[in-house]
């Protein structure tokens, strides 16, 4: 059985590597991201053992799921449960090849309720990046954290806490040294308001692919609030299509905690605010952008050369989902399958979506 030697390792099987805290936020820290590393690059799957009240942050939870880890929950007197689906657990390795959760398997920790919630915007766009024109990445998570928090990004860094002040040519030149490899960046908002991305860089045949998470909470209560998320939304990715050369990226509406931290715990199904299609996305569909509007509504944004178009999709209160399916059957499912696997973290956020696979 191959394992990893390192000090946050807490026991090992077949297949699998794991590491148990008690913090209350386990974040992507120096240490994590190393044993993360390792593990993956033993080809073990990693599996971070939490108590149920850990939070996890948001740039750990996308690292965990992009090298296949699992997040599972110690509870007090009642064994474990995987943190993501709510099923109970004989062990944390039972995460690896667990079974569909139903309302027999999933335990009640899971579904509890919470003290503190907030209305979130959260966000994906996949923008690309020529390298026979000057390239400068971060410009998306930039235009978001100034957007939520009106200044830049307070700082950035590949791992918790974020020491390094902003600075989209250091970034990108980081970025560019790591090539062929993948680059992970964090960066974070200052303010009371909390605004978060995550940039991720790769190389392919024809640049780079930059693609930007972004989490920012939403203040206020009621309608007030949810007419705010909406409009922040669709404004997100008007501001995203000036970047590059905009993909495909969509923005929702969800519920968590007001640190943005993500919780042990079910949560609410976001609903769909925007979706962005740009001018790459659209020349991959085969569509004309103003006869598409004409067809499914819309506005165009970004270059008034090369255009993209902005789907207003549904609200806080509901829609989205249903006007997202309408607008996509209008396209063909061939090419549209094909623009998704360009941007893969743009389509698993559209996996919960019935029609999109």
């Amino acid at each position: 059985m191959s394992t990893v030697a390192h000090p946050l390792l807490d026991a090992a099987g077949p297949g699998w590597a794991g590491t148990e805290t008690r913090a209350p936020i386990v974040a992507l820290t120096t240490a994590m991201s190393d044993f993360l590393h390792k593990t993956a690059s033993q080809g073990l799957r990693p599996i971070i053992v939490s108590s149920e009240f850990s939070r996890m942050t948001q740039p750990l939870a996308q690292v965990l799921s992009a090298v296949q880890g699992q997040w599972v929950v110690r509870t007090r007197n009642d064994g474990f449960y995987d943190a993501r689906t709510g099923i109970r657990l004989d062990a944390p390795a039972d995460a690896l090849t667990a079974e569909a959760p139903t309302a027999e398997n999933v335990h009640p920790l899971y579904v509890r309720a919470q003290v503190a919630s907030t209305l979130q915007v959260v966000a994906t766009v996949s923008t690309r990046h020529r390298v026979t024109r000057p390239v400068r990445l971060g410009g998306v998570a930039e235009a978001a954290v100034a957007l939520f928090s009106g200044a830049e990004p307070a700082a950035f860094g590949a791992v918790e806490p974020l020491l390094a002040p902003w600075d989209r040519d250091d970034l990108t030149e980081r970025s560019r040294r790591r090539i062929p490899l993948d680059s992970h960046w964090v960066a974070v908002g200052a303010g009371d308001r909390a605004a978060l991305a995550t940039v991720q860089v790769g190389r392919t045949s024809e640049g780079l692919e930059e693609t930007t998470r972004v989490w920012a909470a939403v203040p206020g209560v009621g309608r007030e609030s949810g007419a705010a998320a909406t409009a922040e939304a669709r404004e997100l990715l008007a501001r995203a299509a000036t970047v590059g050369l905009p993909l495909i990226g969509i923005s929702f509406a969800a519920i968590g905690a007001p640190d943005l931290a993500r919780r042990a715990t079910a949560s609410p199904q976001p609903e769909p605010l925007a979706l962005l299609i740009g001018p790459v996305g659209l020349r991959a569909l085969g569509i004309d952008a103003k006869r598409w509007i004409d067809e499914v509504g819309g506005t165009t944004v970004g270059s008034p050369r090369l255009p993209g178009v902005l789907l207003p999709l549904g609200s806080v209160d509901g829609g989205g989902w249903g006007r997202l399916n309408d607008v996509l059957a209008t396209l063909d499912p061939e090419r549209l399958g094909e623009l998704l696997n360009l941007a893969p973290h743009v389509r698993a956020q559209l996996r919960v979506s019935e029609g999109v696979r």
